[in-house]
């Protein structure tokens, strides 16, 4: 019998059978407990500088500090879970009455979760405005517009491939016989990538309206995103599927407003030149950036960073721990 838990994640940080031991179930939940005391108060300064344009909190402790500690921490989570489940995967020819199989999906899930949390670790140390051609430190290859959009575009990509074989899966696994969005291609990969096509035309021509039409594909993600999650909530029994669904509506519907409100309108006035002034902006390429960590671009553009490579990278991990616990299908697992 498990010892009391709240978090019930000690089998993540310290292997199977930890939750039998109340010392490690009680580490697990501090350890869980630090997180999101640490989170909220990352959350906290964010606030306090957005809201201030820069007057109090501090800018700089964010985009050299939080940010990027916040997305490595993603990272390491991610790294673990993804070891979890390939040594779960490796045992599957062993089979055991209480192990949960993991297959070809785990390992998806659990990889394309990392794959997408790395580029935001990458990007987090690489801070740029790609759209801007501008960067905080000193200009090089790796925080060039043209690296900077590469790395995305992994990351992206393997974050809609994540999310809809979650979406997918459950969904099977809860019994949901409607064709979800997620179950078709066509309006999971096509989009996704209709939408790196259009982000590297903005990089390349340097034309910012085409990142209006990117996010436009990305509402269109979002909402299939709540919608298939909005169909898995209306099957939940379970208070944690239930859970793990609404924070997948919410986190969707969060990306739809996001872009919506924030993101099109915002380039969709923009020109280099309100960044910088017309001499500099003649001289901007997708090979070099151009380095100004005082320009007031950076705290106009901190609720995408601190979103994407904070928020984003803790969401993906989540959802692969989710998964992790209980997210295969029917037929290949059972239930916990």
């Amino acid at each position: 019998m498990s010892a009391p838990s709240v978090t019930r994640s000690a089998s993540l940080w310290f292997g199977p059978g930890a939750s039998l031991d109340g010392r490690k179930a009680f580490a697990a939940d501090v350890l869980a407990a630090l997180l999101a005391a640490s989170s909220v108060a990352a959350g906290f300064l964010f606030l306090r500088t957005w809201r201030s344009g820069g007057q109090f909190g501090s800018e700089q402790l964010l985009f050299e500090l939080v940010i990027p500690a916040f997305a490595f921490a993603a990272a390491m989570v991610g790294i673990l879970i993804l070891v979890r489940v390939c040594a779960r995967t490796a045992e599957e020819k062993f089979p055991s009455q209480t192990r949960q199989k993991f297959g070809r999906k785990g390992l998806v899930v659990s990889g394309s979760s990392l794959l997408f949390i790395a580029s935001c670790c990458y990007r987090a140390v690489n801070v740029a405005d790609e759209g801007a051609s501008m960067c905080r430190g000193r200009s090089t290859f790796f925080n060039a517009p043209v690296a900077g959009r590469a790395v995305a575009t992994v990351g992206e990509i393997a974050l809609v491939v994540q999310i809809s074989t979650f979406l997918d899966d459950t969904s099977r696994r809860l019994g949901i016989s409607s064709d979800l969005w997620s179950r078709r291609w066509q309006y999971t990969l096509a989009p996704v990538i209709c939408a790196e096509i259009l982000s590297w035309t903005g990089v390349l021509s340097g034309v910012s309206r085409f990142y209006c039409a990117e996010y436009v594909m990305w509402i269109c993600i979002s909402l299939s995103w709540a919608w298939d999650a909005a169909e898995c909530l209306n099957k939940s029994q379970r208070w944690s599927d239930s859970l793990t669904h609404a924070a997948v509506l919410l986190g969707g519907l969060s990306l739809f407003a996001f872009n919506a409100l924030l993101e099109i309108p915002h380039f969709f006035r923009y020109h280099p030149t309100d960044s910088v002034d017309g001499d500099t902006a003649e001289l901007l390429s997708i090979f070099e950036c151009y380095q100004d960590r005082e320009s007031p671009l950076w705290i106009k553009r901190l609720p995408f960073f601190f979103s994407y490579f904070f928020g984003c990278s803790w969401a993906s991990a989540a959802l692969s721990y989710r998964y992790l616990r209980r997210g295969m299908c029917v037929a290949n697992s059972k239930t916990d």
